[in-house]
């Protein structure tokens, strides 16, 4: 893991895991370790907008192909943090939209989730992957 400082953000951190369904998890232990070594609460809700990023690369994209990987950064500003998964690129077929599912699917709520929580989100502008940024004001110590 590299931790480093930007112009614009106070700290980075990134990290790469393997795209299997069990690095979602790491993904979500790994926020909370670099905001407890940073000395910042963790968002509300950051960690569940990080795992669905995380899920959908694993399952729509070529990260969750055998021996796939996809790239976690995390940057803190002042008033917000923001959490960037970086993946190998989509499956055929498949665009990371935000969708209205039936009630009885069990899949596809994973962007309306991240969409509700996020102050803001959307693919990176280079690349592949997604984005999502969260205010800081509400959070949780670890």
């Amino acid at each position: 893991m590299i931790t480093a400082v930007s112009r614009t953000a106070q700290a980075v951190a990134r990290s790469s895991f393997p795209g299997v369904p069990d690095s979602v998890a790491r993904v979500r232990d790994w926020i909370e370790q670099t905001c407890a070594r940073w000395q910042v609460p963790v968002p509300e809700m950051l960690t569940l907008v990080a795992s669905e990023l995380a899920a959908n690369a694993v399952c729509h994209t070529h990260s969750g192909q055998p021996d796939g990987r996809f790239a976690t950064r995390l940057l803190l500003y002042r008033d917000r943090m923001r959490v960037e998964v970086r993946d190998a690129g989509p499956l055929s077929g498949r665009t990371p939209l935000r969708r209205t599912p039936a009630l009885t699917a069990e899949h596809g709520r994973g962007l309306v989730l991240v969409d509700t929580f996020a102050a803001r989100w959307g693919r990176l502008p280079a690349g592949t992957g997604a984005f999502a940024e969260l205010h800081r004001a509400q959070g949780r110590a670890r």
